[in-house]
Order: C-alpha cells, then sequence, then structure tokens
C-alpha cells in the first residue's frame, strides 16, 4: 500500500510563539503506526520538521503505552532530566522540554517509533531572515520555503507520499518478490523480500499484528504488534527476515494451537517514500 502525501505544517518563527508541543500518538497514518505530532484527532500526520525562534522550548509529551526516546543526530539543546535522551532508553508516560537558543538545523531520531517516520528536525529560525511557511505537498515536493538553514540540494521535509513505485524498489512483481508462506508452524514468521538496486541502502520493518480477540489484556486497540523487526542498510537481493512472537502472543498460540497475523512488510529507501505490503499469516502450534 503506497503511502498518501500529507502536508507538512512548518510554523514562521517571526510569528509562532516561542514553544510548541510535539506528542507520540500510537495511531499516525494508520492504527499501530506511532509517530511525534503537533496534530489532534485518531489518526494525525507525522509532524516532520518544526520551526522555532531561538531560545523557544519544544514541550515533548508521551502519555501513550509505546515506548519513546530522542536521539539528537547532530547539536543538541539543553532539555530538562525528564526527557530520555540516547543513550538512555526509551520509556513510556514521560513528558520534558528542551530550550533552543542557538539559530540552526537540531535533528533527532526515535528509533521505537514507526521506522518510516524517526527522523525529525527543529529548525531554530533567525527572527530578521523573514522565513516563509513551508509545505510539502503529495509527491514530497517542497514550496514556499525560504529557510537561510535549508541545505543546498536537500529537501525541508523527508517525502512522506506517494511517489515511490512499489515495484520500483522489489526485484521482480509483489508476488515472487516477497515470500511469505500463509501458514507456518512456529512461534517465529519466516519470510524474505528480494530488493532491487533502488531499495539498497535502504530500510526493512516487518510488524505482526494480532487482532483483540485472539489476545487475553491486550488493550483497547483493536489490534495489537506482536512481533518487530527492522534491516536497516540493505544491499540488494534477498534479504531474509525472522519475526518472533512476543510473550502474550506465544501463550495465545499455544493456548489456541492457532493464531492470525496481519504482517506488514515497510520498505522505505534511502531517500523517496516508503512502501508497504500487507499479507495474512496463520501460525499453528
Amino acid at each position: 500500500m503506497a503511502l498518501l502525501g500529507t502536508a507538512v505544517a512548518v510554523l514562521p518563527a517571526v510569528a509562532a510563539s516561542s514553544e510548541t508541543k510535539l506528542e507520540v500518538n500510537e495511531n499516525c497514518v494508520e492504527a499501530n503506526w506511532p509517530c511525534w505530532t503537533s496534530s489532534s484527532g485518531s489518526k494525525p500526520s507525522p509532524t516532520s520538521v518544526t520551526a522555532i525562534a531561538p531560545g523557544g522550548v519544544v514541550t515533548f509529551v508521551d502519555d501513550t503505552g509505546v515506548a519513546a526516546s530522542l536521539a539528537w543526530t547532530g547539536a543538541a539543546p539543553t532539555c530538562s532530566p525528564t526527557v530520555p535522551v540516547s543513550p538512555a532508553p526509551a520509556k513510556a508516560g514521560w513528558e520534558g522540554t528542551c530550550k533552543f537558543e542557538t539559530p540552526g538545523r537540531y535533528k533527532f531520531e526515535s528509533a521505537t517509533l514507526y521506522f518510516a517516520y524517526t527522523k525529525y528536525e527543529i529548525v531554530v529560525e533567525a527572527p530578521t531572515t523573514g522565513t516563509t511557511t513551508g509545505t510539502t505537498t503529495t509527491g514530497g515536493t517542497t514550496t514556499g520555503s525560504s529557510n537561510p538553514y535549508h541545505e543546498p540540494g536537500s529537501q525541508t521535509a523527508e517525502p512522506t507520499g506517494a511517489g515511490t513505485p512499489l515495484g520500483s524498489l522489489l526485484a521482480g512483481s509483489e508476488s515472487t518478490a516477497v515470500k511469505l508462506g500463509a501458514t507456518q508452524h512456529s512461534q517465529s514468521v519466516h519470510g524474505s523480500v528480494d530488493v532491487a538496486q533502488a531499495g539498497a541502502g535502504g530500510r526493512l520493518e516487518v510488524r505482526l499484528l494480532a487482532s483483540n480477540a485472539s489476545l487475553a489484556g491486550a488493550g483497547h486497540s483493536s489490534h495489537v504488534v506482536v512481533g518487530r523487526v527492522v534491516r536497516s542498510s540493505l544491499r540488494a537481493g534477498t534479504v531474509s527476515f525472522t519475526v518472533t512472537l512476543d510473550a502474550r502472543a506465544r501463550h495465545a498460540l499455544r493456548a489456541h494451537r492457532r493464531l492470525a497475523l496481519s504482517v506488514k512488510i515497510v520498505l522505505a529507501p534511502a531517500h523517496g517514500s516508503a512502501v508497504t505490503i500487507t499479507r495474512s499469516v496463520v501460525l499453528r502450534g
């Protein structure tokens, strides 16, 4: 399933408040798709880029059941002790602030969230630059931005819309490139993806989702993630994967001798939009 383009709002520093908030939402774009967002609603769009004035404060809130942390990949702001910053472990149920004194680009990642949207950026803009609002349109084209910190040849935001054909990432058709048995006798799901040269250097994520009815005490979501694996820095060719069930799913499999799963295979190139393939698998114990 190719992802539809979403607008990414970039707040102009000259007009915006010196404070803003980013929150973890468990259901960005689709169910069980956690990401950082400033939007409201049950399925908001990820906020890939946020602009703020020098000296501004960003409040980070994770009041979900999804553990998250921040990993600054370059310049880092001053954060309160309640913010889990790598190498501190990710955790859920926290709130804290980070203050950005110096103009520039502050990039961070949250490896535990849905990998297609793990890269984020806080742009601290000098108030005299006359920076305008930038919007990412469907297909990942950035328009209307005069950000002085915009790096030559780069986009203000990572493309989040359709624009990467599935066929260009797979070595062959979907039916032949993705090998995944519909019935497997194991506590793990085994499969492989034949990655084309266009997908080399990208990332592969495989998630196992089980229905709420098949798991005891699974929470309020209609489907929950019961297994996950991520492969990065892919090489062209066959990429095999094994995703092991978590403890509650193994318990359900032992109890019922059968567990129906939805398997989401997400392939993201180094540059471009991620694509998703969904298959159904039945595990038998």
